[in-house]
C-alpha cells in the first residue's frame, strides 16, 4: 500500500458514518475524503463502504483490515500520549469522553476541574453520545449497556436511579413525558410505557428538557431521581413501584490498555460516579 495516509480517511469515515462528518473531524473537505476513499478502494480492488440509508457501512470483507488500522491507531495514540506526558513542552493530551447528556450533566461536568487539578498535562472534551455501537470519534464511551461490538475494554463504572415522578397535587392520567423514540429500548422507558400502557404523549431529547416540560405542563415524567429532587414539588408517582437502577459502562479500545491517558480517564470516571452515588441512588 503506497499511501498509508489514506487509511486515516478510511478509519474516519468508519467512525463518523458519513463523508461530511469525517471531513469535519479531519479538517478536510468532502471532496478530499471521497477521493481518498475511492483511491484506497481502487488499490485494494474492493469498495471500502456500502451506502445504506445515508450512512456508509463497512464492506464486511474489510473487517480484518479495519481491525489492523484501529489497533495501529490506538497503539500510536498510546505511545504519543506516553511521550507527551513526560514532556513539559508538549501540548496537553486530549481525552474525548462521550456519554449521554444525563451523565455529562449529572456526573462528569462538575468534576472536570478536579481531574485537571490532579492530573497535569491533560485537557478534556465532553461529547453528547447515546450510541452503543462503538467509540466513534471519542476515546472513551459511557453507555447504559455493554457495547455490542468492537474490540473494547469495558468496565461498569456506576449506577443511576430512575423513577416516574409527578407534582404532589397532580392526578395521574394516561399522559406522561418521556424521551424521544430512539430511546424506547432504554429500560426505564420500557418500564414507564408499561405502567402507563401507552407511549409518552410528550417527548424530549434529554431528561433535563423532560424535567422542564413536566414543570410547565404538570404531567408525570420519567426522570433520574437526583434531577427530580431538585424540585420539592416532584414526588414518586407510584407508591407501590420500586425505582429502577441502571448500570453505566465505560469502554475504550483494547489497543490502548497500556495508555496512561485512558487509564487516568477511566479512574476519573469511576471516581466521579462514586462521589455522585448518594444523589444518583437517593442515598441520604
Amino acid at each position: 500500500m503506497d499511501n498509508w495516509d489514506d487509511l486515516k480517511y478510511f478509519l474516519a469515515v468508519h467512525k463518523s458514518g458519513t463523508m461530511v462528518a469525517a471531513a469535519r473531524h479531519l479538517g478536510a473537505n468532502v471532496a478530499t475524503v471521497s477521493r481518498r476513499i475511492e483511491r484506497l478502494g481502487q488499490t485494494l480492488g474492493a469498495p471500502l463502504f456500502i451506502k445504506t440509508s445515508g450512512d456508509w457501512k463497512l464492506n464486511p470483507d474489510l473487517e480484518s483490515l479495519l481491525f489492523l488500522v484501529e489497533d495501529f491507531e490506538g497503539k500510536l495514540n498510546a505511545e504519543r500520549n506516553q511521550i507527551a506526558l513526560k514532556s513539559d513542552a508538549a501540548n496537553p493530551v486530549m481525552i474525548r469522553v462521550g456519554a449521554p447528556p444525563i451523565v455529562l450533566g449529572g456526573v462528569l461536568s462538575s468534576n472536570v476541574g478536579d481531574f485537571l487539578s490532579k492530573n497535569k498535562g491533560y485537557t478534556i472534551e465532553l461529547h453528547n453520545r447515546t450510541s452503543r455501537s462503538g467509540l466513534g470519534d471519542v476515546d472513551i464511551m459511557i453507555m447504559d449497556a455493554p457495547p455490542d461490538r468492537g474490540s473494547l475494554i469495558t468496565r461498569r463504572v456506576g449506577k443511576m436511579e430512575f423513577n416516574i415522578f409527578s407534582k404532589s397535587s397532580s392526578d395521574l392520567g394516561d399522559d406522561w413525558v418521556g424521551l424521544v423514540d430512539k430511546h424506547d429500548d432504554f429500560e426505564p422507558m420500557r418500564r414507564a410505557r408499561a405502567l402507563f400502557r401507552r407511549p409518552p404523549s410528550l417527548r424530549a431529547a434529554n431528561f433535563f428538557d423532560a424535567f422542564r416540560i413536566s414543570k410547565s405542563t404538570g404531567l408525570p415524567v420519567l426522570l433520574p431521581t437526583f434531577l427530580a429532587k431538585q424540585n420539592s414539588e416532584f414526588q414518586p408517582a407510584f407508591d407501590d413501584i420500586d425505582p429502577i437502577n441502571v448500570d453505566f459502562w465505560a469502554a475504550f479500545h483494547s489497543s490502548r490498555k497500556k495508555d496512561q491517558a485512558a487509564i487516568d480517564a477511566m479512574s476519573w470516571i469511576i471516581s466521579s460516579f462514586e462521589q455522585s452515588q448518594p444523589n444518583l441512588l437517593n442515598i441520604e
